[in-house]
Parts: C-alpha cells; structure tokens; sequence
C-alpha cells in the first residue's frame, strides 16, 4: 500500500509530467488529455493519483473536464500565469529572454507604483526593514565580501518586500507575495554580476530615500529608473551571450 508521503510524490511527478508537456505544446489548446487508462499505464500511477493531479492541473487553469467532451487542454490565456509552477514550466520550455521581459515590465509597473505608495504611507517603522536589506546589500558589494549571487538576490527581493509592505495595502502585500515567485523563477537566469550590482545599490538608496522624505513623485521616478537600468543590463549580457 503506497503512504501518503509518496502518493503525494506521485501526483506532483504527474502534475509536473503533464504540466510541461501542456507547456511544451505537445498537448495543445482544444486537445482531449488521454484516456486516463492510457495515461496511468504510460505513468505507471493509480487512477486516484492521476485524478489527484488532474484537479491540481485543472486549478492552475490547464485544463478543464466537461461532461461527454472529456479533459481539454485550455488555451494560455486561461492558464494561472502567476502559479509558481506554471512560472516554472513557462521559463523551462520557452524563451527566456521573452521570460525575463515580462517579468521585467510586471516589476516595473508594480514596483514604481508600490514606491509610491509607500512614500504616502511608510511609517517610521516601515523604513527599519527597507534600509537594513539596503546596508546588508552594501555589505555584499565590499570587495573584502566574497561575492554571493544567491544572496544579493534574496536581498533584492527582501528590499522590495518590505517596500511592499510599507504600502498599508493588503492587496499590493498580497500581490507582491506573487511577484517574489516570479522574480525567484526569473532571478534565476537574471543573474547580476559584481558590476550590476554596485550600480543597482544607488538605485535602491535613492528609493529608500525617496519613501523616508515621503516624496511620492521622486519615489515613483527613481523606481521606475531603476527598473530600467535592470533591464538594460539584462539585455547587454544578453547580447553578448549570443555573441
């Protein structure tokens, strides 16, 4: 009899399985999924499983079971394009450049704007957390600091957090718990070298200034400036990659 530690270890290989092959294309829009005797043979999983993992897919938006027309693949516009595992599977079978761009023009809406906020609103509480990711982000650019991506990285997306946070809007809070998945997800081929990141602190000091003197239009400029520079590098190393 299989426990339910590796059950559940069999509907996640499932739902990865089918879940990249919908992204690969190899089940494309308007397709029925296969019988689910063909699919649990081809798995080598229990129907109970594969029903498990069918519902998962169907919840991120997949697909969608209909009563005589069986299990259809859904088109990408209905698919839940923020759902950490579809951020995944979208980054492993398509381009990544087009990846990181989206994620690129989502930050830079969401981000100036939670900027903005957060200088209207930042108490003096707020600005503890944002100016102590900022200095542990300088930390890591002395050159007597071995040089860290993964944690610069976590930094990052720790300043941002908090300014998120120093909105006092549950909503942009919990909008920003999607946007750090898909940054995780992205962050992982945006790698910032020593360079990158000894120019972004002056952006980030600039933000954090910004909110602290609660200059909402400063605070907005300088974001979304920063956005840009990300991308500009982003596309530099991109080009020379390629080269």
């Amino acid at each position: 009899m299989i426990d339910q530690k590796n059950r559940r270890k069999l509907y996640q290989y499932v739902v990865e399985e089918l879940g990249l092959r919908i992204a690969r294309g190899e089940l494309a829009p308007g397709d029925t999924l296969p019988n689910e005797d063909a699919l649990c043979q081809e798995l080598d999983v229990s129907r109970g499983v594969l029903r498990e993992a069918t519902k998962v897919l169907s919840e991120k938006g997949l697909i969608r079971s209909r009563p005589k027309t069986g299990t259809r693949i859904q088109p990408r516009q209905d698919w839940n394009m923020f759902d950490p595992d579809v951020l995944a599977w979208t980054y492993k079978t398509g381009d990544p450049f087009v990846f990181l761009r989206d994620i690129t023009e989502i930050r830079r809406v969401v981000e100036a704007e939670a900027a903005r906020m957060a200088a209207l609103r930042a108490t003096p509480e707020d600005m503890v957390p944002i100016w102590a990711a900022y200095r542990e982000m300088m930390d890591l650019v002395d050159p007597g600091f071995q040089f860290s991506v993964e944690e610069f990285i976590q930094l990052d997306l720790k300043f941002h957090t908090a300014i998120l946070e120093a909105c006092h809007n549950e909503l942009m809070a919990q909008l920003g718990q999607i946007m750090r998945q898909a940054l995780l997800t992205g962050r992982h081929i945006d790698r910032p070298t020593t360079g990158d990141k000894q120019t972004s602190l002056h952006s980030h000091q600039a933000i954090a200034r910004a909110i602290d003197n609660h200059d909402p239009d400063e605070a907005y400029r300088v974001a979304q400036e920063h956005i840009d520079e990300v991308w500009s590098e982003i596309r530099q190393r991109w080009n020379r990659e390629a080269d």
